[in-house]
């Protein structure tokens, strides 16, 4: 049956079925005729019975022997050589059905010569298809490789603003990539090698061969004994020359921090060779070097700061150090130091707070004028207040600062106490039930979680306590030696509180330092 009729030679003639689902036309039955060579059939029958499609068989030519026919073949190739399908006209007349060998010999003669698919020629010759399409041979397309790829580890989109909540905060423009030593920055997938195709006429296919490159390792990188992964080698930020990725161990600024750079936060120095600007922040995990001047800006290291020429504050700059802070002047600004702060020509309506020394000396000014001066041990200046009697706040040996701390401690070690007797109770307790026999499986975690509670609190009581020591040490020690020097002049409108004891200057001083005996505060000739 083919397109839902079929054709049947008997010895009485030449009948036709049209079934009821047919969808055959006049034009395929007729075809179908013609190709069992029946010319002389009945049109007009044939038509009726596709109009009617009843199923029941007509007459439509007179009787006909079917001459034999051989089989027959179709072809076709895909444009890129990989597909060959064949169309089977089966044998007709009595013709013997065609082997697989006569298939393969057919597409042997078209060119296809690799590739051969036995089962489907099998399968097509043991259930003739007809009009249908059967691959019967598939080449071999070829496998592409890859290339290598570089997957870095750290985020290489610098110098673009980043969001800040619902807006883009111009100053973080993410200028340093921090990484620490030992830290992955970058890792390689090796290239793959193509797999090279074969066509169907039998020629090789060449394929794509993946292209390697190297891991981008440049100075202050290692790589992995494999070369796949690269490292920081120390501490440092991240940069890109050349193509490659470097670690430089101090992070260095060729001209100003604005908005053009952005803020800088890096683990170790840091190096400005202009300023930096107002509103903009630099934070360092060691040393900072700022060689222009510093303006309404925040300022943070780990280690010592230098600022060459000097900060204008304008009442906006905040500056705090562990180490010692060294200015060439500093105007209306905020600085903290748990060392020295040392400058050369002028402190001017600041705050000022040093572990160590306040020193304003190295130039012929080395004046502090206006704002409050606080010290550790010392303050020495060339010039302490002005002619016009501005308001000028010097106090020693004990800071503030400190004192608040040593309290703050006190508190916490009082608080620790508590806690670390309620926990010593809740565990004497659950002991007791654990002696009995009465332990639930609730009560041993909570046992468990109490005594481990227990040794944390301990822990961060013992580190309070350390650090309590630490400042008794060193407030006794402001104590002992809190001193004012004056090398010049000392004008009026000066006060001076060493220890706690408050002096005030009432007139024009020279050649003073100011320190603190028998309950008061003396004054006694420069040295």
């Amino acid at each position: 049956m083919d397109g839902g009729f079929e054709i049947n030679l008997t010895e009485q003639g030449v009948y036709l079925v049209v079934h009821p689902d047919s969808t055959a036309s006049v034009g395929n039955v007729i075809s179908a005729l013609k190709e069992k060579g029946i010319t002389d059939y009945n049109g007009g029958v044939i038509k009726a019975a596709i109009e009617n499609k009843q199923g029941t068989q007509v007459q439509i030519a007179a009787p006909h022997t079917e001459e034999a026919r051989e089989a027959d073949f179709r072809i076709k190739l895909s444009e890129d050589g990989l597909t060959c399908e064949m169309w089977l006209i089966p044998p007709s007349g009595g013709a013997a059905m065609p082997t697989i060998e006569n298939v393969k010999g057919f597409m042997n003669s078209h060119g296809v010569v690799y590739g051969h698919d036995e089962r489907a020629m099998l399968d097509m010759l043991g259930r003739p298809i007809v009009k249908e399409w059967v691959v019967t041979a598939k080449g071999d397309a070829p496998v592409n490789g890859r290339d290598s790829k570089i997957d870095y580890k750290v985020d290489l989109n610098v110098l673009k603003p980043r969001a800040v909540g619902d807006k883009v905060d111009m100053k973080e423009l993410g200028a340093v990539i921090n990484v620490i030593q030992g830290q992955e920055i970058a890792e390689k997938t090796p290239a793959v090698a193509g797999q090279d195709g074969m066509s169907l006429s039998g020629k090789r296919i060449a394929a794509y061969n993946g292209k390697d490159k190297n891991l981008p390792s440049g100075k202050g990188t290692t790589t992995s004994e494999d070369k796949l992964h690269l490292y920081a080698e120390y501490d440092g930020s991240v940069i890109i020359k050349d193509g490659k990725l470097s670690v430089n161990p101090i992070f260095e600024v060729k001209g100003d921090v604005d908005y053009g750079v952005g803020n800088i936060d890096f683990i170790g120095p840091v190096s400005v060779h202009g300023s930096v600007r107002e509103g903009f922040e630099v934070n360092s995990g060691s040393d900072m070097i700022v060689e222009g001047v510093v303006e309404g800006a925040a300022l943070k290291s780990e280690g010592s700061m230098t600022i060459k020429i000097g900060v204008r504050g304008t009442g906006k700059a905040r500056l705090i150090a562990k180490g010692d802070v060294n200015v060439g002047y500093i105007d209306q600004a905020y600085v903290r130091s748990n060392g020295n702060v040392a400058v050369a020509e002028a402190i001017l309506h600041s705050d000022i707070g040093a572990r160590g020394e306040v020193i304003a000396m190295g130039s012929k000014k080395g004046q502090i004028v206006g704002g409050t001066i606080q010290a550790g041990s010392e303050v020495l200046c060339e010039v302490l207040g002005s002619e016009m009697g501005t308001r000028t706040e010097v106090v020693v040996g004990e800071l503030p600062e400190l004192a608040e701390e040593r309290k703050r401690s006190q508190e916490n070690i009082k608080q620790f106490d508590e806690q670390l007797e309620k926990l010593d109770a809740n565990i004497v307790f659950l002991k007791s039930l654990q002696q009995k026999g009465q332990m639930t499986e609730d009560k041993q975690e909570m046992l468990a979680r109490t005594t481990k509670a227990k040794f944390q609190i301990k822990a961060q009581r013992d580190a309070t306590k350390k650090r309590l020591e630490e400042l008794e040490t060193d407030m006794e020690k402001n104590k002992m030696e809190g001193r004012v020097r004056v090398k010049n002049t000392c004008h009026p409108g000066v006060t001076i509180t060493i220890r706690g004891v408050r002096y005030i200057v009432r007139e024009n001083l020279r050649f003073t330092k100011f320190v603190y005996e028998d309950g008061e505060v003396k004054i006694k000739p420069f040295e």
